[in-house]
């Protein structure tokens, strides 16, 4: 198993890292360390969860000449919670380097309230992009010609909300070449044609092609025209998940959503953009806490956000932009745990259900949400949208039986109820196909109401 000892760290990063609980490093950082330790600039693409903060965090932290009371990196990040997540990251290596020295600088309150230290530089420095050009560029108190490395986090959302103008102004001041890291979910042609004036990566790393662990099952959950607040109440009863996030696409339904889930006693978290400061604060605490198995969630929190132990991830809907539901379901399954996606729809709402099923970067299977009964559906959402009868047949193996049932019932010489004979034939395999999808159904019920008796008996 590699250890990052192989990148030739110092000891004391070795064992920061080992009492923090990393001991050996995931596949983005043993691809990615060595070239930042090198100097190179990089461009990064990898999946949620992948531990890409630390990819970048360990090597800039290693580089810095804490004796040198100048700022050395920049750490420009999309969202307060992003940037304070990274912070916090960051500030554990602290106890290691008693020298070491980071700001946060998210809000007009934490701009006015650190300026005033900043007569002795710190070496790190986090933030969004609006603050960080108010306090680097208008107001100026630092001097940024030590600054060896920026880095952007998130790059395709701080794209995707307009902060490249705020990054350029950065980048415009008065650094000299630093190196430049770009880290990125996603790696759109947008966004590397936006890249292009600002960066020349000499080191590009893919990972997966899909945004979410290859560890995360996805569902389609027919809700058969329920409310889905009525049915969402009814499947955490049934699921009763460790941690669940709830998205939806609009604000107006994440409130109607959490008030709901209060009114039927179950406690929740609410987090959208509309809250203040503070509250996000104490909604981040209070998730981190373990307070809570359930959070309610606009898709703010899709992205980036590392929420230890989320297990189930539901949509009560899809976003217009589909690439939001694999940030989504990129909350769960994090570090190769096992997590659960499932998105609600009925027939009236199967239109982007059927496209995320048809772009097939994921594989789904089907259920159905009646009253409190959650099943499995061996039919599922195709067989909805009326399919031809070419597309009609549910498996290779289906399609294969038909054939052989075909050749069986031709003859050279056409025979008197030829066509009804091989009618029969096909309808023979096409209803023992139907058996055997509703007795695998069967059983994985029947597993099901066994893994749910088992839990119950352990929560004794």
């Amino acid at each position: 198993m590699a250890s990052f000892r192989a990148f030739s760290l110092s000891e004391t990063m070795v064992n920061a890292l080992a009492k923090q609980g990393y001991v050996s490093p995931s596949p983005v950082q043993t691809n990615v360390i060595p070239k930042v330790l090198r100097g190179k600039s990089v461009l990064v693409q990898s999946a949620t969860g992948s531990g890409k903060t630390h990819a970048f965090l360990i090597p800039l932290i290693e580089k810095t000449d804490v004796n040198l009371p100048r700022l050395q990196s920049i750490i420009i990040a999309p969202t307060r919670e992003l940037a304070r997540q990274t912070y916090e990251f960051a500030k554990g290596f602290e106890r290691f380097y008693p020298k070491l020295k980071i700001r946060l600088f998210t809000s007009e309150a934490e701009v006015a309230q650190n300026e005033e230290g900043l007569t002795k530089a710190p070496h790190m420095i986090i933030g969004t992009p609006g603050r960080l050009k108010d306090l680097l560029v208008d107001r100026h108190p630092l001097n940024l010609s030590n600054v060896r490395a920026v880095v952007l986090d998130e790059a395709d959302m701080l794209l995707d909300l307009g902060y490249f103008t705020d990054i350029e102004a950065l980048f415009a001041a008065d650094m000299s070449n630093p190196q430049i890291l770009v880290f990125s979910a996603t790696l759109k042609q947008n966004l590397k044609d936006e890249l292009r004036h600002l960066v020349a990566a000499d080191f590009h790393f893919e990972a997966e092609d899909t945004e979410t662990s290859f560890s995360v099952r996805h569902h389609m959950v027919d809700i058969k025209h329920d409310d889905p607040k009525a049915s969402l109440v009814a499947f955490l009863k049934i699921r009763r998940p460790y941690l669940a996030i709830v998205f939806a696409s609009k604000k107006e339904t994440v409130d109607a959503t959490y008030k709901h889930l209060l009114g039927n006693g179950i406690e929740a978290i609410y987090f959208t953009g509309s809250l203040n400061d503070r509250a996000r604060k104490k909604a981040l605490r209070d998730i981190k806490a373990n307070k809570i198995s359930v959070i309610v969630a606009s898709d703010l929190l899709a992205r980036g956000m590392d929420i230890p132990d989320v297990t189930d991830v539901i949509s009560l809907d899809l976003p217009n932009d589909l690439e939001f539901y694999y940030h989504r379901a990129g909350r769960t399954g994090r570090f190769d745990k096992d997590g659960d996606s499932w998105v609600f729809y009925d027939d009236d709402s199967a239109r982007l259900p059927l496209a995320l099923v048809n772009e097939k970067r994921a594989t789904f299977d089907y259920y159905t949400l009646r009253g409190n009964i959650l099943k499995e559906d061996p039919v599922g959402l195709a067989a909805k949208k009326k399919l031809t009868k070419k597309k009609a047949f549910a498996s290779e193996e289906e399609k294969k039986e038909v054939k052989i049932a075909k050749a069986n019932t031709r003859s050279d010489k056409v025979k008197p109820g030829y066509k009804k004979k091989q009618k029969a034939a096909i309808e023979r395999v096409k209803n023992k196909s139907r058996r055997k999808a509703i007795q695998r159904s069967v059983r994985r019920e029947l597993e099901e109401q066994y893994r749910k008796k088992a839990r119950e008996e352990n929560d004794e």
